[in-house]
């Protein structure tokens, strides 16, 4: 028998794997918070961050085992006021969670799902093909720039350990951009302002994306798509390195088209750190 996904919940964020993943489990739940920006026609659950209460006996009364967190969800800010009473008990331990880094936070929500008997899985698991295998996709060699790899590998490593982004742009050895709370787009377009005097005419940087530190993929795995390839290719880069195995590579022939058109590699490569 075919999964449908008709005991399937989909927590959605922004951007486009969520309804990706809807698309392949129609009867999936779709659930989102006012801070999203994605909808869909059917089975569209609003919720609110201080209502986890609410969200439970949602997926209790849609015979919900299996959830996937799925697209870029902004840091809840929560109203004491409009809290039901399961969301005010956990309010000391969810501030706590505030305080320290995304995956923290995250792995803490889904602790709660786990302990009331749901599975918690990633995109990744449910569709195939999101990710990639080590190698080159596109372009040419990219041994001209295995020093910039390098380095960006190794800044990756440390901002890892703090638990700051996933993402970092190196052009000739130099740091142009990281990736911070604000996401890849808003990183590729600083790059593309850089003043011309801090760039090396003709050269062109390389974007490395890869997941964090005990980073839990399940709901945190790194996702680029088209936009990010032309986002790159309007910041003059060179290239994109990402992690096999571990980062989503949406509409991957979309992505080589834009790749090739601008002369851009596309590489999946393991840190090399």
């Amino acid at each position: 028998m075919d999964d449908d996904g008709s005991d399937l919940a989909i927590i959605s964020g922004s951007g486009d794997l969520p309804l990706i993943i809807k698309n392949f489990y129609p009867k999936a739940i779709y659930i989102t918070f006012t801070d999203s920006n994605t909808v869909v026609e059917n089975k569209l659950i609003n919720c609110e961050f201080e209502k986890l209460g609410y969200l439970f006996d949602v997926l209790k009364q849609n015979g919900i085992r299996r959830v996937v967190m799925a697209g870029a969800i902004a840091r809840p800010h929560f109203d004491k006021n409009k809290m039901d009473e399961y969301t005010l008990h956990l309010l000391p331990k969810l501030e706590a969670k505030l305080d320290k880094g995304d995956n923290e936070l995250l792995c803490f929500i889904a602790a709660e799902f786990e302990q009331r008997g749901y599975q918690i899985l990633g995109a990744s698991e449910i569709i195939s093909g999101l990710t990639v295998p080590p190698g080159v996709l596109c372009g040419c060699s990219y041994d001209f720039v295995s020093r910039d790899i390098f380095k960006a590998d190794s800044v990756l490593k440390s901002l890892s350990l703090e638990d700051i982004g996933q993402g970092v742009v190196i052009e000739n050895g130099l740091v142009l951009g990281i990736e911070t709370l604000q996401g890849t787009n808003e990183l590729l377009n600083f790059v593309a302002k850089t003043a011309s005097h801090l760039r090396v005419p003709g050269l062109g940087g390389i974007f490395v994306k890869r997941p964090k530190a005990d980073q839990d993929l399940r709901f945190d795995m790194p996702v680029v798509g088209p936009q990010t390839v032309e986002l790159a290719c309007k910041a003059a880069l060179r290239g994109l390195v990402i992690s096999p195995d571990s980062v989503m590579l949406l509409d991957r022939e979309k992505c080589i088209e834009i790749a090739e058109a601008n002369n851009f590699f596309i590489l999946a490569k393991d840190s090399t750190v």
